[in-house]
């Protein structure tokens, strides 16, 4: 008399859980940090819009630079930056004046700060002399680099966003939101 097996036995059963919870295990710290990249890529295209609305509004007003009285500046750019609680923007960055900013204000890289500059950058760069290795003005003279980060205080955070660490400086004057 032959009897037939069904179903499963407990440990086949505890082998499949034991394997499940393995790649869950592995696989959400990977999720976190995707999601964190995306952010900083939506962050980067952020400022680059917010760059170059600014540059126009320059353009059409006809100023060199922003003035630091705050007298000129969200409501004469011809964007709207989205609403955003992870990031505060900098419209008037004090290291860089004609560039833009933002610095992650929660979350587990809080106080990690970007920096797009565009363009305008010769306002700080000198392209024709040499600079030290690491520097911002070497990155973006030599690698055509535009998008920077600064490490929160006491962290190596932009090693989460794959981004080396440059210094960026002040970056916090005149928030947008």
């Amino acid at each position: 008399m032959k009897m037939n097996k069904s179903g499963f036995t407990l440990s086949e059963i505890l082998m499949a859980v034991l394997i499940m919870s393995v790649l869950v295990t592995m696989a959400v710290p990977m999720y976190k940090k995707a999601i964190e990249k995306s952010r900083v890529g939506e962050v980067g295209i952020t400022l680059k819009n917010l760059n170059e609305s600014k540059l126009r509004a320059m353009d059409t007003y006809h100023m060199d630079t922003f003035r630091q009285d705050h007298s000129f500046g969200l409501a004469q750019l011809d964007m709207r930056v989205p609403p955003n609680d992870e990031f505060a923007f900098r419209l008037f960055p004090a290291s860089y004046v004609n560039s833009v900013c933002a610095v992650r204000s929660r979350g587990p890289n809080a106080g990690t700060k970007f920096l797009y500059i565009g363009e305008e950058a010769v306002d700080y760069c000198n392209c024709s002399q040499s600079y030290e290795a690491g520097s911002l003005c070497r990155a973006y003279c030599v690698d055509g680099r535009h998008f920077f980060c600064e490490n929160a205080p006491g962290t190596t955070s932009c090693e989460a966003y794959s981004m080396p660490a440059f210094t960026i400086g002040n970056c916090l004057a005149s928030s947008l939101n």
